[in-house]
Order: structure tokens, then C-alpha cells, then sequence
């Protein structure tokens, strides 16, 4: 779990690319745009000239990872061409930040490029959809792009995770990482914990508490295991053995959890009188699960 570095190569693109005042300069001959089928436009482009998507969700890149597919860079050339888009007479990166950076800084002076027509409104949604895909953004940046989404596109959970193609289960629990923390946050953004140690963490019950262990966790180098035993202790021994579930309930149970995705507790006397409990994490949860009940 040693914590990643930040050097300059993760700091964002202004000590690499140049100002707005050295861009769009005129292409070469062999640079000059072919047209596609799609009505985009392919050329080659100097990787200084284009700048970074103001709606890009992944902020913290890997210096070693980025010095790597530099050196590849750098041998073999860059084999897939960048998305980026014309705005205000400049060009701005829809998707391939990551191999932009790692260009400038294989010292390359064209890399291929597809100019599409796209929207502010898109920007946000393809950086994010190429970075899942590519699984380039942490637990973090992840929550916080999904959060973005949601309040741009007024998506609920559900919506947010068809459009990603992620469980809608795997959605919210990242988006629980948000309940974390800043400085927490950023421990996960660094990569000094991971996104199994920060869900332990959440069983805590003030922020307070959060922040104390994760400090420890980096300090002592605790495992995942550890953690949840720190924050879950076992129940003291009870001196009779716990009573077995009628067979009746627990088929119940599983429907129910089927059916909501979620947590369901039956608890029923041998009248089958009692009371059903269900489990939700945040207000969209509740109102899902509210659909699912409605007539």
C-alpha cells in the first residue's frame, strides 16, 4: 500500500502544453485534415496545441504509469488516434488526456487526432465512459464523476448505470465514498488506501473516527481485514446458540432481496405477525426501491 508520489506529470497539463496564444498554428502539408464517413475529421496534431477537457473526471495520473507508455510511446509512435474538438478556435481533448500528456512528454510533435462536433454537454460523458472502460479513474474520481453526471443529466442511480454499463449495486457504493472524509478522499485519490480499506472505514461513526484510522492504516500498514475488525467487532458470545430461520422465512427473504436488490429482513412470530425491514443507502436507493413497490 505504498502511497503513489505526486510529481509534476500529475499535476495537470499547464507546465506542458502551451498558452492559447501559441495555439492553432497551420498544419503541414502532410497534416492537413481528411475527412470520414462520419463527417469527423482525422489529422495530425502537435499534442501542445490541443488543451486538456475542462470536464475530464480523472485528476491524478500515475507518474511512473505515464513515464511508461511515454517510452512507448516514443518507440513505436502513438497507435490510436485522440478525440479532441474545435471550441472558441482552439482545440480541446474529449478523450485521451492520458496519451496527450504522455506525448508531450515523449518529446513527440504529432500524434493523430479525430476533430468530431461535440457539445459541452457530451464532454463530461465520454471522458468519464472512455476512462470506465479503460478503468483509468480511481474509486475517487470515479464517485465524483458520477456525482457530476447525475446532477448535469438528472439521472437517477439506476439511469447513471445503464448509461455507464456498470451494476447499479456497483454505482452506489462508489458514490458512498463520497460520504467520506476530504482528507480521506484524498488518501484514496493518492492510492495510500484502497477503495476496500475506505468502505471499512465508512462503518465508523464520525468523520473524526475515519480520519484517526485511516492515518493509522497508513501509518502501521493495516490490511483490508484488519480494518473491518476494527470497525465491526464481534459480538460478545451469547451463552445459547442462535435459533435456526424457518426455511418459509428465509425463501421469503431471498425473494424479497431479488426483487429490490437489496438487504431484507422478515421477522415473523408463529402467528406470522411481524414486520419486514429493508435496507437503502441514499435518497435515490429509497426512491428506487419506492418504484418498485408502487402499484
Amino acid at each position: 500500500m505504498a502511497s503513489a508520489k505526486k510529481g509534476g506529470l500529475g499535476k495537470g497539463l499547464n507546465a506542458l502544453i502551451s498558452s492559447s496564444t501559441d495555439l492553432q498554428r497551420p498544419l503541414a502539408p502532410s497534416q492537413q485534415p481528411k475527412a470520414l464517413e462520419d463527417g469527423s475529421l482525422f489529422f495530425m496534431i502537435n499534442p501542445r496545441d490541443v488543451r486538456p477537457n475542462p470536464k475530464q473526471p480523472r485528476q491524478y495520473f500515475d507518474e511512473e504509469s505515464l513515464q511508461q507508455l511515454a517510452d512507448s510511446i516514443r518507440n513505436d509512435g502513438l497507435q490510436e488516434p485522440v478525440i479532441i474538438r474545435e471550441n472558441n478556435g482552439e482545440y480541446e481533448i474529449v478523450s485521451g488526456e492520458r496519451r496527450v500528456r504522455a506525448s508531450i512528454l515523449a518529446e513527440i510533435d504529432a500524434i493523430p487526432a479525430i476533430c468530431r462536433d461535440i457539445s459541452d454537454q457530451d464532454m463530461l460523458k465520454l471522458g468519464l465512459i472512455e476512462n470506465i472502460q479503460r478503468e483509468d479513474l480511481n474509486p475517487m474520481e470515479l464517485a465524483r464523476a458520477y456525482r457530476t453526471l447525475i446532477g448535469d443529466f438528472d439521472w437517477t442511480q439506476e439511469e447513471l448505470a445503464a448509461q455507464v454499463g456498470k451494476k447499479r449495486a456497483t454505482v452506489s457504493n462508489t458514490m458512498r465514498l463520497l460520504n467520506l472524509p476530504e482528507d480521506v478522499q484524498e488518501h484514496v485519490i493518492e492510492g495510500a488506501i484502497t477503495m476496500g480499506h475506505a468502505r471499512a472505514l465508512l462503518a465508523l461513526d464520525s468523520p473524526t473516527e475515519m480520519s484517526n484510522l485511516c492515518r493509522r492504516v497508513i501509518r502501521e500498514n493495516l490490511s483490508v481485514r484488519h480494518v473491518e475488525k476494527i470497525t465491526s467487532p464481534a459480538k460478545p458470545n451469547k451463552a445459547k446458540p442462535a435459533p435456526v430461520k424457518d426455511p418459509h422465512v428465509e425463501t421469503v427473504e431471498d425473494d424479497l432481496r431479488r426483487r429490490l436488490g437489496t438487504k431484507v429482513r422478515l421477522k415473523a412470530n408463529a402467528d406470522w405477525k411481524g414486520k419486514i425491514e429493508i435496507d437503502f443507502y441514499n435518497l435515490d436507493d429509497l426512491e428506487r426501491i419506492l418504484d418498485l413497490l408502487r402499484p
